[in-house]
């Protein structure tokens, strides 16, 4: 004989049934909410971050960039002066008031270790730069007057060989052009410079 469930016996059973589903889903799907909120509010956060450091990249790079640019117009502007005294020096030897030890005493212990020294730290500023510079060819023009600046110098006095005066007045002309030079890159660096903090803000 068989025993027989009655109707709302098994209604209430399947009832009892799909409400234990139901609930199981809720409470399954609430801990996936919560996993998925948890993995939302981490990528967040790590995007966050990631956006951060490279802000925080950028600007010390701005700053490094600033820095190295300001580095190379004080040597620049220090080398102005002195080619502005190497002048005065020419002009007076010219016209016979400075003589050819006092000219030479210039120039070996004054004139040139100073501007090697600061030449070398406009390499080596230059180099920090790489390719920071927003003016594409200031570099490559910025070495290009390092190399004729040096050989220049290297003919204002030739040990053992007297300079006429033709040659020492080409050499001032020559270091005008070197003045203007110097000045054209004081402004192309100040505009980098310019540019730069402009980017930062």
């Amino acid at each position: 004989m068989a025993f027989d469930i009655p109707n709302w016996v098994a209604t209430i059973i399947e009832l009892g049934i799909g409400v234990a589903i139901a609930v199981l889903l809720y409470i399954f799907q609430s801990r996936t909410g919560k996993l998925a909120e948890e993995l939302l509010s981490k990528i967040s956060s790590m995007t966050h971050r990631m956006d951060s450091l490279l802000e925080q990249r950028r600007l010390d790079e701005l700053s490094k960039k600033m820095f190295e640019c300001k580095r190379i117009i004080d040597h620049l502007e220090y080398i102005q002066k002195k080619e502005e005294e190497l002048k005065e020096y020419l002009t007076d030897y010219i016209s016979g008031d400075t003589t050819s030890e006092q000219l030479h005493y210039f120039v070996k212990q004054n004139f040139m270790p100073i501007s090697n020294y600061r030449i070398h730290e406009i390499e080596d500023a230059t180099r920090q730069l790489g390719d920071k510079l927003s003016d594409n060819t200031l570099r490559l023009d910025l070495l290009s007057y390092i190399e004729a600046f040096l050989n220049l110098c290297e003919t204002v006095v030739v040990d053992g060989k007297q300079q006429n005066d033709n040659d020492l007045e080409s050499f001032i002309i020559s270091i005008n052009i070197q003045l203007r030079r110097i000045q054209e890159f004081v402004t192309r660096f100040r505009k980098e410079v310019q540019q730069s903090n402009n980017s930062s803000k």
